[in-house]
């Protein structure tokens, strides 16, 4: 990482936000972007995290979702398809 660049949380309309409230400063978020350039902010941005494990019978837990899927569809049911992420 760069030790020369400093890194921020907010967004900038979080930024024009606090000046107006904390110090009665108005400015637009362009200018925000301006002085985060000159002075070397920069937002910080998640990261992704690669899974570091293997799951032994994956392929059988999507195989058995398909077939659960089309059990159900055969006879009228409706399907709903869900994408979830575990957090961490």
């Amino acid at each position: 990482m760069n030790e020369k660049i400093k890194w921020t949380d907010l967004k900038h309309k979080e930024v024009v936000k606090r000046l107006k409230e904390e110090y009665g400063i108005q400015v637009s978020c362009g200018t925000v972007k301006k002085l985060f350039k000159k002075h070397d902010y920069r937002k910080r941005k998640a990261q992704k995290k690669q899974t570091m494990k293997e799951v032994p019978q994956r392929n059988e837990q999507f195989e058995n979702v398909i077939c659960r899927r089309d059990e159900y569809q055969t006879v009228g049911n409706p399907i709903i398809s869900l994408d979830t992420k575990k957090k961490g």
